[in-house]
């Protein structure tokens, strides 16, 4: 079977996703904006990139550019991945079998900068075979807000690697009584990371031996820099940059409590990944997250942009290594039951063959 990708080439689960069905054995082609940052052995990239920075501009052209290459490629289905950007031009191709999949601000957030994005949002999943949606809550405002009927839309969360992330059990060997805090959300608005470190001087004012590993990149990474320095709480906050997604492990694996501080969210992979490293989790009760944890039982739920009451949760695990590691251990079997990423794309194999074979007939 001859599968074609619209999506961003430089995002891990577009990454994660052709590498999986190239793995498999079909012919997979991948066409993006801009390169990935590393080769992706056996898939066939095509970039389609005029030199306009003006977004509306460029869209046209690529999208000629995406015309041609499905007439040469004769794909089978094509499947586009993020709604209000390359789920717009798949739904332009008029090519069935077309599958879209929504990640979270695609559907939750840019259809409502403008009545013409809401429109082309709606225009576009009304052109999709089979839609996926990242979390129940997507799956359910796709339906709602949209129009959408409930059996063209199906809940695929990202899913976590199990043979990458897990437990480890060894010792560890940080200074004794030493607590690492970590955060992995780019610096973005949406990830909202602010609200961490404004947690920090509430949370050393009362526990001296807490630390905060804070790795991500993106526009306020200066301006997080900055807060940091402001606040005097430089000596407790290391930033970390861009790693290999396969050194992620080794981040989790060293820390005691992972934090995500969202504002808006689907079903973040980045979460999923701690708890399946079996860590005691605290993260913002949005979007689909509370399909993932129960609050005491699997992670912990705090409100966005409370931090005072993200102190007090830090603080509250710091000081009692035993409910860590029951959250971390619940934690940890609802990701295997639930988000093993093999597991999760055999449906979609299966998806793909059913949809092929309707196509045919």
């Amino acid at each position: 079977m001859k599968l074609c990708f619209i999506a961003d080439a430089t995002a891990v689960h577009t990454v994660r996703w052709v590498e999986y069905f190239s793995n498999s054995g079909y012919d997979v082609h991948l066409i993006t904006y801009e390169p990935p940052s590393e080769p992706i052995p056996e898939v066939h990239l095509h970039i389609v990139n005029p030199m306009f920075s003006n977004l509306y501009l460029a869209f046209p052209f690529r999208h000629i550019k995406i015309m041609r290459i499905i007439r040469q490629i004769k794909p089978d289905i094509i499947h586009a991945h993020f709604l209000t950007k390359f789920g717009f031009h798949g739904a332009l191709l008029g090519f069935h079998p077309l599958v879209m999949s929504a990640w979270g601000s695609d559907v939750l957030v840019i259809p409502y900068w403008s009545k013409l994005l809401f429109y082309f949002t709606k225009f576009s999943l009304k052109k999709a075979d089979k839609i996926y949606a990242v979390s129940k809550d997507m799956a359910t405002k796709i339906v709602s807000h949209f129009g959408i009927p409930d059996d063209n839309v199906k809940v695929v969360p990202f899913g976590v690697d199990m043979k990458l992330f897990h437990p480890e059990f060894k010792h560890n060997d940080k200074e004794d009584g030493k607590i690492i805090v970590f955060s992995n959300r780019n610096f973005l608005e949406v990830y909202n990371v602010e609200t961490l470190i404004n947690a920090i001087p509430l949370v050393i004012e009362k526990n001296e031996n807490i630390y905060f590993v804070i790795k991500g990149s993106g526009p306020l990474e200066m301006s997080l820099k900055e807060l940091v320095s402001t606040l005097n709480v430089d000596e407790y906050v290391m930033f970390v940059g861009w790693t290999e997604y396969h050194d992620m492990p080794k981040y989790l694996h060293n820390c005691d409590i992972y934090v995500s501080t969202a504002i808006s969210d689907g079903t973040p992979v980045s979460v999923l990944e701690a708890m399946a490293c079996g860590k005691a989790c605290i993260v913002t009760d949005v979007g689909g997250v509370g399909e993932w944890i129960e609050d005491d039982v699997s992670g912990c739920l705090v409100p966005p942009q409370q931090p005072h009451i993200l102190a007090e949760k830090i603080l509250e695990l710091a000081r009692d290594p035993a409910k860590r590691d029951v959250l971390g251990k619940e934690a940890y079997g609802v990701v295997t039951e639930w988000g093993n990423w093999h597991n999760i794309m055999k449906w979609v194999r299966d998806d793909y063959e059913k949809l092929v074979r309707e196509h045919e007939i």
